[in-house]
């Protein structure tokens, strides 16, 4: 039985959790599960396959019109992770979320519940919130105008020269928000049908991601890297271990072995478990005396987010938000990293180990991951006519990702 089938729909619908529900049981359950198919892959040499390789057309990371259309269709009109919970995590906390093309503030208001609006105020558009922080109200620096956390319009200084205009007509532009175990979507795009995250992700995943109890989860350091190639090729870089003996030979490749891997399709979506040098001794010995496991592998939202849940030299847990946001140029992307702590470590335990571990994570991936992505996508304007990037049947979540992407793509033109 899955851990979908175990958790019953209204359950896994619900933004707030069951407490009656085993958490910690699920998620050992599932990263048991995990780690059994990794190391079978161990033992006999093999890994998880597509049923064979995949071309790709260079415009795919260089048409700039292609490019435009993304941002549209992938980033604006499709509901997009914004934040964590641990993001803004009281009444009076406000995030500013601006990688999508429309500034967007995020507000937890007075009952706990989150808003979400255009960052600007409704007199002529200036930008309300240039700092997040915690606050009661939110004034314009240009004029003054005031609004609470629900977007209303409080205070109006001058209010003689505004006869006619009601306030109740100039409340903040709210876009669609939905906060969903931790996790906080947002559509850029004013108006529309309300967020719904079990459809969007699909119960399978969902259910996958839910017993994370990422709501738990608080950050411990975040940072941005800007990346002088297309998104897309940057984030390849994440869907695959094919590159860890050749690329990160003394990080990563240090850590797991190259070119195996486990995939769990879940529509666009995908989890991926790649072997961990500790699960080597698990590959010699009955599983009956395998330790525990807090290793979850790499969740990957589509379109542009992955979330790594792993484990420090210590055996301390650590969430890894990575996400991919593309720029104005096709060849510019922006990539934000975020460590959380997860909720059931230690209140005491030293907030070094997970910034030390970001650190780490970061300079990998500007230094080794990001080079490349940069030196492939200036060759690319260079490749002869015809050429075409291939994509291994050991690539499958990269061709998973790329036909889902054309698919919306060909659909947005019909």
């Amino acid at each position: 039985m899955t851990i979908e089938n175990k958790l019953d729909s209204a359950v896994l619908k619900s933004a707030k959790r069951d407490d009656s529900v085993d958490w910690q049981a699920l998620k050992l359950e599932s990263h048991s599960e995990l780690r059994r198919r990794t190391v079978e892959h161990i033992r006999n040499g093999t890994t998880d396959l597509a049923a064979g390789p995949m071309l790709i057309a260079t415009t795919a990371y260089t048409d700039e019109a292609r490019h435009e259309q993304e941002r549209r269709v992938l980033f604006r009109e499709r509901p997009i992770l914004a934040a964590l919970t641990g993001d803004l995590p009281n009444p009076g906390d406000t995030f500013l979320f601006d990688e999508v093309g429309p500034p967007i503030l995020l507000t937890r208001n007075k009952q706990g519940e989150v808003n979400a609006f255009l960052n600007m105020c409704t007199h002529r558009a200036a930008k309300l919130v240039t700092e997040c922080g915690k606050k009661n109200r939110m004034s314009c620096k240009f004029h003054g105008w005031t609004f609470d956390l629900d977007g209303n319009l409080v205070g109006r200084p001058g209010e003689e020269g505004f006869c006619g205009i009601n306030k109740e007509d100039r409340k903040l532009i709210s876009v669609p928000v939905t906060e969903w175990h931790g996790l906080i979507f947002v559509r850029a795009v004013p108006g529309g049908e309300p967020i719904d995250v079990v459809d969007h992700l699909g119960e399978g995943f969902a259910a996958e991601l839910a017993h994370l109890e990422l709501e738990k989860a608080r950050p411990m350091k975040t940072s941005r890297i800007n990346v002088e190639a297309n998104w897309k090729y940057a984030m390849d870089t994440y869907g695959e271990g094919y590159h860890f003996a050749t690329l990160h030979p003394s990080s990563i490749g240090a850590l797991a072995m190259s070119n195996i891997m486990s995939y769990s399709n879940y529509g666009p979506n995908h989890r991926l478990g790649m072997p961990r040098a500790d699960f080597l001794e698990c590959a010699d010995t009955p599983e009956s005396e395998w330790p525990p496991t807090s290793y979850g592998g790499l969740y990957y939202i589509f379109p542009n987010t992955v979330i790594n849940c792993n484990t420090m030299a210590n055996g301390e847990q650590f969430y890894g938000l990575s996400r991919l946001f593309p720029l104005d140029e096709v060849d510019n992307a922006t990539s934000l990293l975020t460590t959380y702590k997860p909720g059931h470590m230690a209140e005491d335990a030293d907030p070094k180990l997970w910034t030390d571990m970001h650190d780490f994570i970061h300079k990998v991936v500007e230094t080794e991951d990001y080079s490349v992505s940069r030196e492939g996508q200036a060759n690319m304007k260079y490749a002869p006519p015809g050429f075409q990037p291939v994509l291994g049947a050991n690539e499958l979540a990269l061709q998973n990702i790329h036909q889902h992407i054309q698919a919306l793509l060909d659909a947005d033109q019909q």
